[in-house]
C-alpha cells in the first residue's frame, strides 16, 4: 500500500482545480485498491441542480477528467433528484453506505466533497469496492480529504476578489487562457476553445460547443455615489452589483471583479443575440433595483466575442470601446463591438489596432 505522506505530498503541490481532483482520485484508488474511484461535482443552471461527472478512475485503468464546466452541456446530465443517495450525502454532509441489491454487485460509499454546504463546488466522491470499508480505510479518506479542502479554500482565497466575493484578475487570465487552449473550427466556421490544463479525455468538450463573449459592465456615475453618499455606501453598492450580476447570470458562467466599479462577465452563449439578451437581463435587473440610500443605479456594458489569437487585454480592450460607446451615448446600455463595427459606428485600424468614434 502507498504511503499516505506520499499522496499529501502531492496534492499539496497544485494550484489547478483539476488537477487537485485527479490527485485525489488517483490517491484514493493506490491506497485503498477499491473498485472504482469518481468524483461528481454540482452544475447549476436556470435554478436546477445536476451532478456533473468529474473524475473516474476503475482499478487498473487510468484517471479520467470527463466534463469541464466552461464547456458542460448541462441539460444532459442527470438531476440531483434522479440519485436520492448522492443527494442524501450532499444533504447530511456526513458518508453514505450502499449496500449491494446483488450478490455480484459492489459496495458503495460516498463522502461529501466538501465538509460545509456552499453554494458552488458540491459534489460527492463515490468509491465502489468489493467489501465495506474498513474503519482505517474511512480515515485515510478523512485524511485526504481535510488536505484536499484545505487546497481548495488556499485557491479560493488566492481567486477571490476580497470585498465582493467575486472572482479576481488572476483568475480571469487563467479561464481566459484555458477557453484558448486548443483552437479548432467549430460548426459555424469559426473557433472552438477550452481544453483543460489536465485534458485526459476530449469527452470533456462537446463537438458542438457554443462560443465565449466577454462582457466588461462599468457602473455609470459610481465617483459621484462615493462623492455624494462616502465610500463605505460605495462599498455596499458594489457589493450589491456584484450579487445582481451573481443572479442574473449562469453558475457556469465567469464573473469578475477588475477592481473600482469595472466587472468582467465570460459567457458561453450559442450566439451574440443569445449574449446580448443576458446582458440586457442584467441591464434591466440594475436599472429596477433599488439601492438603499442611493436609488437608481445603472451600467454600461460592453460585449465582445472572444476569438482566436486573442489575449486577455484584447478582448477587454474591443469590450471596453463598446462600453465607452454606451456612455457617450447616454449610459444604462449594452453595446456591442461587433455590431457596431458592422453598422459603421466603430471602425477598426487594423494597423495599429486603435478604434475610431463617428
Amino acid at each position: 500500500m502507498s504511503n499516505l505522506v506520499d499522496h499529501v505530498v502531492k496534492l499539496t503541490q497544485h494550484r489547478d482545480r483539476d488537477v487537485l481532483d485527479i490527485t485525489l482520485t488517483n490517491a484514493l484508488m493506490e491506497l485503498l485498491e477499491p473498485q472504482l474511484v469518481a468524483i461528481v461535482g454540482i452544475a447549476i443552471e436556470e435554478n436546477e441542480r445536476h451532478w456533473l461527472p468529474l473524475t473516474r478512475l476503475e482499478r487498473g485503468g487510468v484517471a479520467e477528467v470527463l466534463s469541464d464546466p466552461l464547456w458542460v452541456n448541462v441539460q444532459n446530465l442527470q438531476r440531483l433528484e434522479d440519485d436520492p443517495h448522492r443527494l442524501q450525502c450532499l444533504s447530511s454532509l456526513r458518508p453514505v453506505e450502499v449496500a449491494p441489491a446483488a450478490a455480484n454487485e459492489p459496495h458503495l460509499t460516498l463522502f461529501p466533497l466538501f465538509a460545509d454546504s456552499r453554494a458552488e463546488g458540491q459534489g460527492v466522491v463515490e468509491i465502489s469496492s468489493q467489501a465495506p470499508l474498513t474503519p482505517e480505510a474511512l480515515g485515510t479518506v478523512s485524511r485526504l480529504q481535510s488536505v484536499y479542502r484545505n487546497m481548495h479554500g488556499m485557491l479560493d482565497y488566492s481567486e477571490c476578489d476580497a470585498l465582493t466575493g467575486l472572482l479576481n484578475r488572476k483568475s480571469f487570465d487563467d479561464a481566459f487562457f484555458k477557453v484558448l487552449r486548443e483552437d479548432r473550427a467549430g460548426p459555424d466556421g469559426g473557433v472552438l476553445q477550452g481544453a483543460s490544463p489536465v485534458d485526459l479525455d476530449d469527452k470533456r468538450r462537446p463537438a458542438q460547443a457554443p462560443g465565449y463573449w466577454l462582457a466588461m459592465v462599468d457602473v455609470d456615475h459610481f465617483k459621484q455615489v462615493n462623492d455624494v453618499h462616502g465610500h463605505s455606501i460605495g462599498d455596499e453598492v458594489l457589493l450589491l452589483v456584484a450579487r445582481i450580476l451573481k443572479t442574473t447570470f449562469r453558475a457556469l458562467d465567469r464573473v469578475y471583479r477588475f477592481g473600482g466599479e469595472e466587472f468582467v462577465v465570460l459567457l458561453r452563449c450559442p450566439d451574440d443575440q443569445a449574449a446580448m439578451r443576458a446582458l440586457e437581463r442584467f441591464r434591466s435587473n440594475m436599472e429596477n433595483y433599488a439601492f438603499p440610500q442611493v436609488g437608481r443605479i445603472t451600467a454600461s456594458v460592453g460585449l465582445t466575442g472572444i476569438h482566436a489569437g486573442d489575449s486577455p487585454s484584447v478582448a477587454c480592450a474591443r469590450a471596453d470601446q463598446a462600453v465607452y460607446f454606451a456612455k457617450k451615448n447616454g449610459r444604462n446600455r449594452v453595446c456591442s463591438y461587433d455590431h457596431l463595427v458592422r453598422e459603421g459606428l466603430l471602425m477598426t485600424d487594423n494597423k495599429v489596432g486603435g478604434i475610431e468614434l463617428f
